[in-house]
């Protein structure tokens, strides 16, 4: 599990916009995560940061979506991004830019 913060820097450093987040679905995205028990522990007024120091990760999932003027290179650049996340030395590359990022506070989740 990668940190949706995280996932948004390295997108955006490729210009590939994507969303993250329970996408106006907080029930569905508790149980794609396995969260169910813990939503049982909320309160009123809790606040996600609140709710994601609980679990001890940030919460959400990635969506990409295609549009009319999507075409054949978006989609390519989208996979090609998901292969270099999936690659040891191509995330640790990613990885340590965003971690410069957020030491220096850009983007900073």
């Amino acid at each position: 599990m990668l940190p949706l913060s995280f996932i948004e820097h390295a997108a955006t450093a490729q210009n590939i916009s994507l969303r993250t987040g329970c996408m106006c679905n907080p029930g569905g995205a508790a149980a794609l995560l396995g969260l169910c028990a813990d939503m049982a522990l909320l309160y009123p007024g809790v606040r996600m940061r609140e709710f994601e120091t609980h679990v001890g990760h940030e919460l959400g999932v990635v969506r990409v979506s295609l549009g009319l003027a999507s075409n054949f290179h978006d989609v390519y650049r989208v996979l090609r991004f998901a292969g270099a996340l999936a690659d040891e030395q191509a995330r640790g590359e990613m990885w340590r830019a965003w971690e410069e990022a957020r030491a220096q506070g850009v983007g900073a989740h």
